[in-house]
């Protein structure tokens, strides 16, 4: 059963209108009809019919021209012109006018046995225009790239999409293969299966790495489908290409995350464990310095174990600063001072060329930071810098700062930086530049690419903790043969507070310190024993225990400490709740902290609710004695 249909009529001609309708209606469609141009303008623009049947003559105006007018005023509704002239440059200026079909009719009413037939094609012709223009709408409207090829892989169309992303205009592409995209990052045996497969009538789908015109490599994830015909003869194929850039530096920036959380967690674990022990070997070497009948052959032993504990305990600080966990005392600082006189450092005593450019509106630009630590940080970059570049550099390294106000997160690598309002540093260097595999594992500790012995892969890790410390952001940007620019991304104070100069501590001799009763808590054997000895030398009472539930028991009983030394890190316990326990039950005895792991953080907060001071390990005797000195006169 044939579709019924709605159906307009136009038609002055009383007997040709009534004629129309009966041999449409037979054919089971519903018809309309209405004498006038006027009318129908009206009928139209308030009801929709599957197809007009439009007289050229009418009273009013001509067929013709309604249909001009109906294209004017937006009215979309198919339109099969009927006259009784077989006018062919009529029929041509009515095709050009958006008519579906000219059909004549005839005194002979011969047109009438094919009308149902005509308007029904005229329908199917109008459905599958709008069809084929929905469906290429849609392929331009695509975020994705297009692609239609012959079997040889000839582009017979592509989509505006594909256009932009590989900067290829239409015409350079129609007529070519895919290979204009080629990168040469894949092999033969890549595409031979991508052939083998799409050939064997079966759709491909994977990622390949195509060549933009301007010569930039893409990411994309590709799909390429056979298109068959009815018979189920293979005819042509169909890729659908997707940016995959945004996507991969996203997947980039999660893995670098993940794996400098990852690695960060180890190098702290491994920092508090070293820092234990360092504490120890320190602590004994000190100790047999000062027997008096030790031989000058172990004294020089004992001298050197000192030595290298201390750059032992150096290295552990770069690990705690990598893993975001540095120790800093930050205060208001200008940062264009920091910046100029960094340089001058950077100049006398590394021997790098380096230049400044800091605009006169930026001098005035502040930073609550640590100054020793972010010029630690800009040293370390620098000297990455200087062997990026080698000897005889075209450019000399370059110092920057700015002010940056971001409104939305500026995507970057390792990590995106989130908005907010910035005092930036750049360094700027124009050596080789790093390789994307190379700039990926650029973070990671004691990774480098310099011969044996030129380098400890911690310059960037160190930097990277140091200013995460600042709640900032250190970002890279490297292509190669152009060098590599590191932007240090820290907030700006904008009303900067005055903070009164530190007092460099004057350590004491242990005759200067009162003699008091002192309670450790440690779970280190060999910290409790060095901390104890120390403090004997000094002429204290000396207590220890190995967890703050011991530490807790001791001080119920008497004779009350005047000092407990607590370690925040003891196994399966929480430092902070053993501080506040004691603190609240016993508020009148001083608590001096002690940890081989800082965290400024927490020990911050618990300074700021009643701790007196922070001892971080390893540590000499006279920094024992000044800090027990300074907490139990305080």
């Amino acid at each position: 059963m044939n579709e019924q249909l709605r159906l307009f009529v136009v038609e002055d001609d009383d007997d040709f209108a009534y004629l129309i309708r009966k041999s449409l209606e037979r054919a089971g469609h519903h018809v309309t009809v209405c004498r006038t141009a006027a009318d129908a303008l009206i009928v139209l623009s308030n009801t929709q019919f599957h197809l007009v049947l439009l007289d050229q003559k009418l009273p009013d105006l001509a067929g013709l021209d309604l249909l001009r007018t109906l294209n004017r005023e937006g009215i979309t509704t198919p339109v099969l012109m009927v006259t009784g002239y077989g006018d062919e440059h009529l029929a041509t200026q009515v095709l050009r006018a958006g008519a579906l079909d000219y059909i004549v009719k005839d005194r002979a009413l011969t047109f009438l046995t094919d009308l149902p037939k005509r308007v029904h094609e005229s329908v199917m012709r109008h459905r599958l225009q709008q069809t084929n223009r929905l469906l290429i709408e849609a392929l331009e409207s695509a975020r994705d790239g297009i692609m239609i090829t012959d079997l040889q892989g000839t582009i017979l169309h592509v989509n505006a999409a594909l256009e932009q992303m590989m900067d290829y205009g239409r015409q350079d592409m129609l007529g070519q293969q895919p290979r204009l995209f080629k990168s040469d990052v894949h092999g033969k045996e890549f595409f031979q299966e991508f052939w083998n497969t799409i050939l064997s009538r079966t759709s491909w789908q994977g990622e390949i790495v195509n060549r933009r015109q301007d010569g930039t490599l893409i990411d994309t994830s590709l799909t390429v489908s056979p298109i068959l015909d009815p018979t189920g003869q293979l005819t042509h194929f169909v890729g659908i290409y997707r940016d995959m850039t945004e996507r991969k530096h996203i997947e980039r920036q999660l893995f670098q995350a993940q794996k400098m959380q990852s690695v960060g967690t180890l190098a702290g674990g491994v920092a508090h464990e070293f820092n234990n022990l360092l504490a120890g070997i320190q602590g004994y070497a000190s100790l047999g310095l000062r027997e008096k009948d030790t031989k000058e052959a172990v004294r020089r032993f004992l001298e050197l174990i000192v030595q290298l504990s201390e750059r032992a305990a150096n290295l552990t600080r770069q690990l705690l600063a990598f893993a975001r966990k540095p120790a800093l005392s930050r205060q208001p600082t200008s940062m264009a001072s920091l910046l100029t006189s960094t340089a001058d450092l950077v100049r006398h005593s590394l021997n790098i060329e380096v230049t400044v450019a800091i605009d006169p509106a930026d001098e005035g630009l502040v930073a609550l930071a640590d100054a020793n630590q972010l010029q630690q940080v800009l040293v370390n970059l620098s000297l990455n810098a200087r062997d990026a570049a080698g000897p005889g550099a075209a450019k000399p390294l370059e110092f920057r700062l700015r002010h940056c106000r971001l409104t939305g997160d500026l995507a970057a690598f390792p990590q995106n930086v989130p908005a907010g309002d910035y005092v930036v540093f750049e360094v700027k260097d124009y050596g080789v530049g790093m390789p994307a595999d190379v700039l990926a594992q650029a973070l990671d500790p004691f990774f480098t690419t310099k011969d044996v012995g030129q380098g400890t892969g911690l310059g960037l890790p160190v930097a990277f903790g140091i200013v995460h410390g600042h709640q900032g952001q250190l970002t890279l940007q490297s292509d190669v043969g152009h060098g590599t620019c590191a932007s240090i991304f820290l907030p700006r104070q904008a009303e900067p507070t005055a903070v009164s100069a530190p007092v460099a501590p004057q350590v004491l001799e242990p005759e200067a310190t009162p003699r008091r009763h002192i309670l450790i808590i440690d779970d280190e054997e060999a910290v409790r024993d060095v901390v104890r000895r120390f403090l004997e030398i000094a002429g204290h009472h000396v207590a220890c225990v190995t967890s703050g539930a011991e530490g807790i028991e001791t001080l119920r009983g008497e004779p009350k400490p005047d000092l407990v030394i607590l370690d925040l890190m003891i196994p399966r316990e929480d430092g902070a709740a053993n501080f506040r326990t004691i603190h609240a039950a016993h508020p009148h005895i001083p608590i001096l902290l002690c940890t081989g792991l800082v965290q400024t953080d927490l020990a911050q907060a618990l300074l700021e609710e009643g701790a007196v001071e922070l001892l971080r390990k390893p540590f000499r005797m006279s920094e024992l004695w000044y800090a027990v000195n300074k907490a139990v006169t305080a």
